[in-house]
């Protein structure tokens, strides 16, 4: 998505959040706004994911199931084949 934006013009893009880059996103294509809660899904796994202290107890996979995992591929997945078909344009 960073790409896409620069490619609009953009010059400075400081966020990791995926829910953020949607939003910019979709004021350049509007088809980026029915993604937005896949977004909002992927954002609340940066931290958690990342940081074996982030849980009050124990490792991070022990709060994440194979079902979850999938469900945040395929979610990004999708907005993947968005851009990419947004920069083939």
């Amino acid at each position: 998505m960073k790409e896409l934006l620069y490619s609009k013009g953009y010059r400075a893009i400081i966020t990791h959040s995926v829910t953020d880059l949607l939003e910019e996103c979709s004021k350049h294509h509007n088809a980026f706004s029915s993604y937005i809660d896949y977004g909002k899904e992927l954002d609340r796994h940066y931290i958690g994911a990342r940081y074996p202290n982030f849980y009050p107890e124990g490792p991070a996979y022990r709060y994440y199931t194979e079902g979850m995992a999938k469900k945040c591929v395929s979610y990004a997945e999708s907005i993947l084949k968005e851009v990419e078909r947004y920069l083939k344009r």
